[in-house]
C-alpha cells in the first residue's frame, strides 16, 4: 500500500506550480475584464445611438431618417427614392461632390452585391461624382469586394451607429425619427391613373415642376 507519507512527498511540488503559473492567471484574468468591458462598451453605443429603432423602421422611413442624419453631418439631401427605380434613395451634396446613396433597412440578412451594382449604376443618372450604400445590417463578403472595385462607400451598422453618435454627440440631442402619416390614395391629374405613395410624394416635393398636382410616372416624363 502507498504510505501517507508518500503521497505528501508527491504533492509536494503542486504549491510551488501554482505559484510558478500566477502570471498565466493573472493574464486569463485580465483578458476577460477586457472582454467584459468591451461588451458593456457595445451595450452603452447601442443604447445611445438609438439602433433598435432604426431596425423597427420600414424602408421609406429608414430614407427619411437618413435625410435628417446627413443634414445633421452637413450634407444637402435631395430625395429621389420616390419614384421610379434609378439605384439611389437619397442625393448628397457637400463641397461641390454629389454622392448618390442607396438605403437599405434589413431584418435579418445582410447586403448583398445587387445593391452595390445599383447603387453604382445610379452614378451616371444623377450626375454624381461617387456612390454609397448605407444599411442597419451587414455587407456580404462579395458585396465589399465589389465595392471596392467599383469605389462604392459602405456604411454598414457599425459605421452607421458611430455617426449616430457623433451626430448626438455634436449636437447633445437624439436624431428623432420622423413620423410618416397615412395618406389617402391620389390620382393622376391627366389620366386618372391611381398613383403609389412614393409617387405622390415625389411630386409633392418637386411641386415647383408640377405646379402642385399629381401626375403618375408617364406624365411627370412627358411633363
Amino acid at each position: 500500500m502507498i504510505e501517507l507519507s508518500q503521497i505528501l512527498t508527491a504533492l509536494k511540488p503542486l504549491p510551488s506550480i501554482f505559484l510558478q503559473s500566477w502570471r498565466i492567471w493573472l493574464i486569463i484574468g485580465l483578458i476577460s475584464l477586457i472582454r467584459l468591458a468591451i461588451y458593456l462598451f457595445q451595450v452603452w453605443k447601442l443604447s445611445k445611438s438609438r439602433i433598435t429603432e432604426i431596425d423597427r423602421m420600414d424602408g421609406k422611413t429608414f430614407e427619411r431618417y437618413l435625410g435628417l442624419l446627413f443634414e445633421k453631418l452637413g450634407y444637402t439631401v435631395e430625395r429621389v427614392g420616390h419614384v421610379g427605380d434609378f439605384g439611389a434613395d437619397l442625393i448628397l451634396s457637400k463641397d461641390g461632390v454629389k454622392t448618390a446613396v442607396q438605403a437599405k433597412c434589413y431584418k435579418r440578412e445582410n447586403v448583398g452585391i445587387k445593391a452595390i451594382q445599383e447603387a453604382f449604376g445610379s452614378v451616371g443618372y444623377y450626375h454624381c461624382e461617387k456612390a454609397m450604400v448605407v444599411t442597419n445590417s451587414y455587407f456580404t463578403n462579395a458585396a465589399k469586394t465589389l465595392a471596392v472595385s467599383d469605389n462604392v462607400e459602405l456604411w454598414g451598422r457599425k459605421e452607421l451607429i458611430n455617426k449616430l453618435l457623433t451626430v448626438r454627440k455634436n449636437s447633445g440631442e437624439k436624431l428623432t425619427a420622423p413620423v410618416v402619416a397615412c395618406k389617402s390614395q391620389s390620382k393622376c391629374a391627366i389620366c386618372g391613373m391611381v398613383v403609389s405613395e412614393k409617387v405622390r410624394q415625389y411630386c409633392i416635393d418637386h411641386s415647383e415642376r408640377f405646379g402642385g398636382k399629381i401626375y403618375c410616372f408617364d406624365h411627370q416624363r412627358k411633363g
